[in-house]
This record gives C-alpha cells, structure tokens and sequence, in this order.
C-alpha cells in the first residue's frame, strides 16, 4: 500500500531547459554550444548542487574556462532565476495528492543559490511535508545517501513510497531500498504511472 509520493523537481515539476535559456538570452549557436561545455555540460555544474566549493567558486571556475566571454558569462549567472520555471499543474497535482491523503516529499539535486528562488518562489514548495535537496547534505543522486537522508529523517517505509525521477539513473538506488519508481518523459507518462500504482492525481 503506497502512502508516500517522493518527487524530483527538475522537468517533474519544474522546466529545467538550459539550451532554451541560452537562446532566450540572445546568443548565437556556437556561443551557446561554448557556455553549454564550460557551465552546463562541465562536471563543474554537479559542484552547485553539492554545495561543498560554493556557488561563488564554482561559478568563478565556469568563467575561467571562457574569459573571452565575460560580458556573455556576466548575463548567464545574472540571470539564473530564468533558468527553471514552476509548471502550471505542479502545485494542483500536489495539493490533489495531500486532499488524498498522501504523504508528498522531494528529493532533488540543487544549488543553495537557485534553491534560494525556488523556496521563495515556487508554488508547490509550499504545500509538501518535507525534502531533501542535495546542497543541504552535500550528497546528490544516485549517490544512495541522499536517499537513505530522506528515509531516515521521515520515517519513510521505502516500500510504502514512490519515487518519480526524470533521469532513469537516479531511480536505481530508489528500488534498491525498497520504492516503486516512476521514469517520467512527461507529465502524462507520470500521472499514468500513478495510476498503474492505483494513485489517482
């Protein structure tokens, strides 16, 4: 019987669409493909929703890579708010599940500075029981801590939870524990998903 929903955030209930935010800044294919490697694609990204080197310096890192672009650069961390946007049906889809008397969790992988708008500024945050987000304990997905954080500071029985992730390799340690896991591709691919579990949302 599943009586907890455990959510990732990025493209489950936000949009996470860098190459999107790059274009909407202005620049053209090749400066956007640069940014892509040096902020985005760098193994350096993973480093802000650890939260171990800071945001400052990993930031300081990226820019390194490409001081030919600075002014490019200078608007690519100056307007990192634009970078997630909250979807419509997330706070609805939370507020449906709470009415049905789920318990609602995240666990996503974020940087303190983006988190930091997001806490302010997303809707759904509002109405969940409780989350792990990776700066916060310096661990992120797949690595199986984060997830063992999670259980142990709710209480949660994995084999009474669901786990939906957009990223296939973060669901592995989630059945490793115990949880049902979702794959989502879409938003109608997680709600079905649901309702193969018998969760109506």
């Amino acid at each position: 019987m599943i009586n907890t929903i455990i959510f990732d955030i990025g493209n489950v209930l936000v949009r996470y669409d860098w190459k999107g935010y790059l274009r909407r800044l202005g620049f053209s294919d090749d400066i956007c493909e640069k940014i892509g490697e040096a902020v985005f694609e760098n193994p350096l990204w993973q480093e802000f929703d650890r939260g171990v080197l800071g945001d400052k310096n990993v930031e300081q890192r990226c820019r390194a890579l490409l001081p030919q672009y600075a002014a490019e650069m200078d608007k690519v961390f100056g307007h990192m708010e634009d970078l997630v946007q909250e979807c419509t049906y997330a706070a609805p889809w939370i507020l449906s599940l709470k009415e049905k008397g789920y318990k609602v969790y995240v666990l996503s992988n974020y940087g303190r500075t983006l988190f930091g708008y997001a806490r302010t500024n997303f809707r759904f945050l509002h109405y969940i029981d409780g989350g792990i987000i990776s700066y916060e304990v310096q661990y992120i997905k797949p690595e199986p801590e984060i997830y063992e954080k999670l259980i142990q500071k709710y209480g949660i029985r994995p084999q009474e939870a669901v786990f939906l992730d957009d990223t296939a390799e973060n669901l592995i340690p989630a059945r490793k524990l115990g949880m049902r896991t979702i794959h989502v591709t879409s938003h109608r691919a997680a709600v079905e998903g649901l309702q193969k579990l018998g969760i109506e949302s």
